[in-house]
């Protein structure tokens, strides 16, 4: 794979990621927020989805792609061309992993590395 294919990969790898979790978000606050539980929930869930998410999503699509461009542009300049890639995208991978664990799945990464790291 070339660089120019790795870059691509991994614009468009850190942009859905992204989205994935604004995504968890908004959903996250709808349930909070919302009293209602059963059929009614799942309504409402599947309308922001469709009638305000969807449109987003392209929004935030977009612009996560420019800012993962800017990011992986400045890791370029830190250190080699391609190592430079390879470095921006590790980091962006484990931030967005840490991220993930948290809103997605409770679990707290940090913490964890903190009480296996004397």
């Amino acid at each position: 794979m070339n660089n120019k294919q790795l870059t691509k990969f991994a614009i468009y790898a850190i942009a859905v990621l992204c989205a994935a979790l604004i995504n968890e978000f908004v959903i996250k606050y709808v349930k909070k927020h919302i009293n209602e539980q059963g059929y009614l929930l799942v309504l409402v869930d599947m309308l922001i989805v469709v009638l305000i998410f969807a449109p987003a999503f392209a929004l935030v699509s977009k612009y996560t792609k420019k800012l993962s461009k800017a990011y992986l542009k400045t890791s370029k300049k830190v250190s080699s061309s391609k190592n430079g890639n390879l470095l921006g995208f590790t980091v962006a991978i484990i931030i967005l992993f840490i991220l993930f664990a948290f809103l997605r799945h409770n679990i707290n990464v940090i913490q964890d590395l903190k009480t296996m790291i004397p």
